[in-house]
């Protein structure tokens, strides 16, 4: 199984300005690695996130024969807790990102008299 957290930015459900043909629930988070992505999330767990939780994406395939990933909102990481598990993975991140160098100064070649 492969998890993914993220960070809750805004949460979509009915009311709020909304109008849907059903009574799902959206969460738009920020990802680890820095990308914003939108989710389904549960009714049971919709009630309960807010802004600024930490969440665990479900990535796991659907199926053995269906490689899609799932996309899932599985859990949701309040307090300490999520603070700590993202740290962790931006931490991370910084680690992997290559270092940024300041530009280096090309070399012109000397003009040498050969003769």
């Amino acid at each position: 199984m492969m998890y993914h957290p993220g960070k809750v930015i805004e949460i979509f459900s009915s009311g709020k300005g909304i109008k849907s043909n059903d009574s799902s629930v959206q969460v738009t988070l920020e990802m680890w690695d820095e990308n914003i992505l939108t989710f389904n999330i549960s009714a049971k767990l919709g009630k309960i996130v807010k802004e600024g939780d930490i969440v665990i994406v479900d990535y796991s395939p659907k199926s053995e024969k269906i490689p899609v990933p799932k996309h899932e909102i599985v859990k949701v990481l309040q307090g300490d807790t999520g603070q700590k598990m993202w740290k962790k993975y931006k931490d991370f991140l910084k680690k992997r990102k290559p270092m940024a160098t300041a530009p280096q100064q090309v070399q012109k070649p000397s003009l040498q008299y050969i003769g």
